[in-house]
């Protein structure tokens, strides 16, 4: 008998509303409610679920992990200099966020 290793992955989702000046600060407030548990995610909030065979992982996930590891890394730096620089349009912390919704 063989040893697999399969991933399961459950997605949690819940729409928040935030009053802000704008979109930035709207992703602050509901972030920073988020890491201070003020917002739990729990089963009532369950969207999806997937199952990966992680012994043949695609090029395509190992892609998505190293750009997630990447986020992570510069992401509070320059969420720092964002909102030093007084949130200026095209800097790099809005890319990073983008970049972040679209593999999370």
């Amino acid at each position: 008998m063989n040893t697999f290793k399969i991933e399961i992955k459950e997605l949690l989702a819940r729409v928040v509303e935030v009053q802000a000046k704008n979109i930035q600060e709207a992703f602050s407030k509901v972030k920073d409610q988020y890491v201070k548990a003020q917002i739990v995610l729990d089963y009532n909030d369950f969207a999806a679920v997937n199952f990966t065979d992680i012994n043949n992982q695609s090029k395509r996930d190992e892609i998505n992990m190293l750009i997630k590891g990447i986020i992570d890394y510069l992401y509070v730096d320059e969420q720092k200099h964002f909102e030093e620089s007084n949130n200026p349009k095209n800097h790099i912390f809005q890319k990073l966020e983008r970049l972040q919704s679209l593999i999370d």
